[in-house]
């Protein structure tokens, strides 16, 4: 991954450089900074000997956007939390066709919809467990996406990162009725193809938080294919937002067989303010507020079949926007698992986050 990208991001340099020489070009430079606290019991530690607490910088962001005309752009984000260099996203796309826009570089693939939502704007302050273990993020490829009518369409090629064996083609279709203050009802779905030629492959995810161990383990598979399928379901209405989503996958072993793994959530949430979240191309996006209260609420759960192993969350939380800038969030989070037939939990955490947009 990292060959391709020594190639991608000399081009956008060039491209940007030899663009501002003309009159066209826009650049817009951007960023944020999230500072994370997690207070836990010992339910989400693997050792009770270990710290029931952790404060993170966990992400620190900058990125550039750039417009060198009406029809080319780009984006190239990268994140230097915790002393190391991530490029996040490193992209440059084409939108001179009527039906279609050809996106070439780094991004996200197009499944799940709460990993495509940004986690600046997510409800709470983690991604449910689901999401965070089977939704692939960002990886190296070529999308193509539409959004005929009250459609919306994306289809892609990806090499997995940090892999030269992996790869799949990932496409999502969403269908939305809208009106223009952004109240709508939203239905889509996700497919993934995926061979990863051998990889290893293993569950291994906290119980969305953060600073604790990850007490969701599966077994290590030398995966060979891997098909990947999700719906999701949304519904805005004056400030307030239901949201639903199921993740599935199947994963061949040849010495060990297919192993299948489910999980999803529904969550909710509503701005004291009543003013609706902005949605675009089956994406959700902020709320544009001042001195505004969010109430949240999330259940969730994930299950390892072959493991015979499950867990699940329950968490509230409230977030406080003090303007379009300067963001803080509160969570609540209820959280049990069980191991061959043994239940540990519920019990307790809290997690606090300071969120810096400039």
């Amino acid at each position: 991954m990292r060959t391709l990208i020594s190639y991608i991001v000399p081009a956008l340099l060039v491209v940007t450089t030899s663009a501002m020489a003309t009159e066209y070009p826009e650049l817009n430079f951007g960023g944020y900074i999230m500072l994370d606290h997690d207070q836990f019991s010992d339910l989400y530690l693997e050792d009770d000997e270990k710290s029931n607490h952790g404060t993170d910088i966990r992400r620190a962001r900058l990125s550039v956007k750039t417009k060198f005309s009406e029809n080319w752009r780009s984006k190239f984000q990268v994140d230097v939390a915790d002393g190391e260099f991530n490029i996040k996203d490193a992209y440059v796309q084409y939108k001179g066709f009527d039906w279609v826009d050809i996106t070439v570089g780094q991004q996200k693939e197009p499944l799940g919809l709460e990993k495509l939502t940004s986690s600046r704007d997510t409800f709470m302050i983690e991604r449910s467990m689901v999401t965070e273990v089977l939704a692939p993020g960002r990886n190296i490829g070529v999308k193509l996406s539409g959004t005929p009518g009250d459609f919306t369409w994306d289809l892609g090629y990806f090499q997995e990162d940090n892999s030269q064996n992996s790869y799949g083609i990932t496409g999502r279709l969403t269908w939305a009725l809208v009106d223009d203050d952004d109240n709508f009802f939203h239905l889509g779905s996700a497919l993934s193809e995926r061979q990863l030629g051998g990889d290893e492959y293993r569950v291994n995810q906290t119980l969305e938080v953060y600073s604790s161990d990850s007490l969701l383990e599966g077994t290590r598979l030398d995966a060979e294919d891997m098909s990947l399928a999700s719906v999701e379901l949304m519904w805005q209405y004056l400030g307030f937002v239901s949201m639903a989503e199921w993740i599935e996958t199947d994963i061949d072993d040849p010495s060990r067989g297919t192993y299948h793994y489910q999980g999803g959530y529904y969550q909710m949430s509503y701005p004291l303010s009543g003013k609706n979240r902005r949605y675009k191309d089956g994406k959700l996006d902020t709320i544009k507020a001042e001195h505004d209260w969010e109430l949240t609420w999330r259940m969730s759960q994930f299950e390892l079949d072959q493991e015979n192993r499950k867990a699940q969350t329950f968490a509230v939380g409230v977030n406080y926007l003090v303007n379009q800038d300067l963001m803080f969030k509160a969570n609540f989070i209820r959280a049990k698992h069980q191991e061959d037939g043994a239940t540990y939990g519920y019990d307790n955490a809290f997690s606090f986050r300071a969120q810096y947009s400039f």
